[in-house]
This record gives C-alpha cells, structure tokens and sequence, in this order.
C-alpha cells in the first residue's frame, strides 16, 4: 500500500452519505430495468491516470459470493444510517472492496471523518476516485473533482498512483458489478443501483416463460438488515 508523510487536506465532508436512503442502496423492487441511463462524463483533472478496467478479467461468480456481499452491502448500510459506524464498517468495507460504489463512497466517508476506523488521508481520496468511475451518481463524482482540487501541486504524483491502485482492483466492472442511474417506476428521480452481473445465471427463464414455479431463484439484492 502506497503512503505518504504530508495528509492531504479533505475539507468536503460527504455530507449527503449520511442521510442517504434505502431506496438509494437497494434496487427499486417494481422495475429493475432501466428507463433512461444518465451518465456524468465530464472529464476528470488531467492529472489523474486512468487505468482502463477489464472487460471480463474473472470467472462468473457464484450464489454464495454474490448474496454474502448482497448482505454485507445491506447490513453496513442499515447500521451506517443508524450511526453505528463502527460496527458498519467492516460490512461497507467487504461491499466496497467488490466493487459497490455507495459502499465505497460511504467508506472514503468514514476514513476521512475518523468514524468507525482510523482517518486516513490516503484510503479516503482512493475510495471515493473508484466510486466516481463510470456510471455514478454525480454528487460522488463532484465529490471527488472538489477533493482533488485540493491536493497541493507536489503532491499530484503520488496520489496518481494512489487512485491509479485503487481503481486497478476495485473498479466495479472488474468485479462483474453493473451500475444504473436513472429514474424507477413511479418517480421521475434517478437513482444509482449496482447489481452483479451473474444474476442472470441463477434466473429460470423457462420456468417464467412458462408460468410455473422456478426450480432456480436469483441472489436476494436486499441483502440482510440490521
């Protein structure tokens, strides 16, 4: 792991991870598919390198990997809006290293506070540059565009290399996570959800075709709560 002897100044607080809602960690159970896809592509600094993400670099993964990090993800959640950071950490942590990015910007939150885990300068700016990757919600991406204004000049190189690390191993694609921002069923707000991608394999699709009942059911996406 990459270290540095100068901190970083973090001043902007995530203050919206606190109050965020269920709704905004779990899919929206009336319709999963996506109605209008809204994408932030405005670019990052030029400073920051970033590394291409593998299109498929592992194997499909399995029932028990999928729901375990399905719980992990909804049992932080549900104690990280409790305030039992502490205790939600370990959770968030095991999401965000799969590549959730709520998880992740909740852990660059907590590692930047001194919540539930020692401050870290380093871990907190590299968590929340994978969560403002790709498909995101774009308060996490202007999250990270302010935080890394504020990285002095001289130090720029080196924290290159710390966001380069961190979006190398856990990028979500490269975990075979897919993400969603746009309005559900019912609402005309959108909202991130980030799902694996080897759900599918676990869907009887005859079976729902046919109009029986399924010898296969999907990983629960709700995870478990508190």
């Amino acid at each position: 792991m990459l270290r540095s002897t100068v901190p970083v100044p973090l001043a902007v607080a995530l203050a919206w991870a606190l109050s965020a809602s269920a709704a905004e960690d779990r899919p929206d159970p009336r319709n999963d598919d996506p109605v209008q896809v809204v994408r932030d592509d405005s670019p990052e600094p030029e400073e920051v390198i970033v590394i291409g993400e593998p299109e498929d670099p592992f194997k499909p993964h399995d029932f028990e990997y999928m729901q375990s990090t399905y719980d992990a993800r909804g049992r932080g959640s549900c104690l990280y809006r409790r305030g039992d950071y502490a205790e939600s950490f370990p959770y968030l942590l095991a999401a965000a290293k799969r590549g959730f990015k709520y998880a992740q910007a909740r852990v660059s939150f907590l590692y930047q506070q001194g919540l539930g885990t020692s401050r870290d300068a380093e871990a907190s700016i590299g968590w929340l540059s994978v969560a403002a990757m790709g498909t995101t919600h774009p308060q996490i991406r202007n999250r990270f565009l302010e935080v890394w204004r504020q990285v002095p000049d001289e130090q720029r190189p080196y924290y290159q290399r710390v966001v380069n690390d961190y979006r190398t191993k856990y990028a979500s694609r490269r975990h075979r996570v897919t993400c969603d921002f746009s309005p559900k069923a019912g609402s005309h707000i959108p909202s991130l959800t980030c799902r694996f991608a080897d759900e599918a394999n676990y869907m009887d699709i005859n079976a729902i075709l046919e109009g029986r009942a399924p010898v296969s059911t999907p990983p629960n996406p709700y995870g478990a709560g508190c």
